[in-house]
């Protein structure tokens, strides 16, 4: 979904909910040394904050309290021993310098607490919980090894669990922990992984379909209720915007899944999608109405390449004419014919139909929505999954739409792209409206 650019901001806002996935040796070792401040953290107060590995980017690792506040976090040229970490007043701010977070290890370089300062206040003391295992897994997806990290609730008993299903892209298993981790305190087990490509992760997402996402989605359920940690009548599914088509397919074809959350997944097909964010987007920034039009003219002609129904010369004719065209990086369209792709719109594919999928959903189903969601507008999407529920006969599934929030459920002011770096906060509704749901279905500990 949207457009691929090798810029944080750019992967935020396109779909994945963490920066574009790090070179296999670092997604897929555990002895990368960021790994081991990753964990829950408790101030005074019983106050937690979560800290989550982000490889591949400038900012090692990202910072969530339970007031909503979301931070990278960049290593500190000051920091002894690297242990030190700073953030600025947005999102992927660097400076000036608001947060601070230094790592408190003991003499064999166990991570045993932190100490946050922030410009409005003392510096503050959090121990390291044992809240938590943290375990590299593999598992089978046809004919692809597929890695990722399972979390799992400390204490005895059958946890219930969600495996997490990231965004558009090279999405890698921590992609949508930071919004999903606080639900580890409430006894839910969580597994991420490396899509195909991506990581330790065979096989490569770029030729992938969307079946081959859900196929790989049911490959990672089989994995959880083959755990006797896991209780195999409470395995659900967590998909983040592309994410948000392959949870309720996997769900339509599997018993195994026991319900399906969510956020920002579109109603309507990758075609309308992508030519309802390029519209958007160009229309946002001030484009008049005749090069709108002829930028979604461009991306027609797009479709009906890759439809087989013209020869892609003519695109790719089309791409050179309209080579100074103020609108053109916005339009992702290849510049020549060997161009992956073209295969990766193919294989998607372009047309599909949610709506099919969430037709045969008989689980419970939460749908999370932002009314400044560039990408996957509102209420068109919303009102396409309320009315493919309802035909199908689906009798619990809750939509809720967050009037501040934009496509990655961050207080946003307009919703814009270039906003992404500058934001602070998830909306205050998210969290306690996710497990609240989940607590009233017993999918989490109270």
């Amino acid at each position: 979904m949207g457009r691929f650019k090798p810029v944080l901001v750019a992967a935020l806002a396109m779909g994945c909910f963490a920066p574009p996935a790090a070179p296999a040796q670092d997604a897929a070792n555990p002895g990368n040394p960021v790994e081991r401040f990753a964990g829950v953290y408790q101030l005074s107060g019983k106050q937690m904050i979560y800290i989550q590995p982000w490889p591949g980017s400038e900012a090692p690792l990202s910072y969530l309290d339970e007031t909503g506040q979301f931070r990278a976090l960049f290593a500190s040229a000051q920091s002894p021993g690297e242990s030190t970490f700073t953030a600025g007043p947005g999102l992927l701010v660097r400076e000036p310098v608001e947060l601070a977070v230094t790592f408190i290890e003991d003499a064999k370089g166990k991570v045993k607490g932190l100490l946050r300062k922030q410009s409005s206040g003392r510096r503050r003391s959090a121990r390291k919980l044992d809240s938590y295992q943290r375990e590299e897994v593999s598992f089978r997806s046809g004919g692809e090894r597929l890695t990722g990290v399972l979390l799992t609730p400390a204490g005895r008993g059958a946890h219930p669990a969600l495996v997490l299903i990231g965004g558009t892209g090279a999405a890698e298993r921590n992609s949508v922990l930071p919004i999903a981790q606080f639900l580890l305190a409430h006894g839910v087990a969580l597994l991420g992984y490396d899509q195909r490509g991506v990581g330790g992760s065979t096989g490569d997402w770029r030729t992938a379909s969307l079946q081959d996402f859900a196929q790989d989605t049911i490959a990672a359920v089989r994995l959880l209720k083959g755990r006797r940690e896991i209780d195999s009548k409470r395995i659900g599914v967590f998909g983040a915007s592309q994410g948000g088509w392959v949870a309720p397919l996997a769900a339509a074809q599997s018993r195994d899944i026991a319900f399906v959350i969510s956020v920002s997944g579109p109603g309507v097909s990758p075609a309308e999608v992508e030519l309802d964010r390029l519209e958007n987007d160009l229309r946002a920034r001030g484009f008049p109405a005749a090069e709108i039009r002829e930028a979604v003219d461009l991306m027609n002609l797009r479709y009906e390449v890759t439809r087989g129904v013209k020869p892609v010369e003519t695109l790719l004719a089309a791409v050179e004419k309209a080579a100074d065209a103020p609108w053109l990086p916005y339009a992702p369209v290849p510049r020549t014919a060997d161009s992956w792709l073209l295969a990766h719109w193919r294989n998607l594919p372009l047309d599909y139909d949610p709506a099919t999928a969430l037709g045969k959903l008989r689980v419970p189903v939460l749908a999370l929505f932002g009314a400044l969601d560039r990408n996957v507008l509102e209420p068109k999407n919303a009102d396409r999954w309320r009315a493919a529920l309802g035909k199908g006969g689906a009798q619990d599934y809750t939509l809720r739409i967050f009037p501040t929030a934009n496509h990655m459920l961050l207080e946003a002011r307009t919703g814009a792209e270039e906003e992404y770096a500058t934001l602070q906060h998830f909306v205050p509704e998210y969290e306690p409206t996710l497990l609240r749901w989940l607590q009233q279905r017993k999918f989490a500990a109270r």
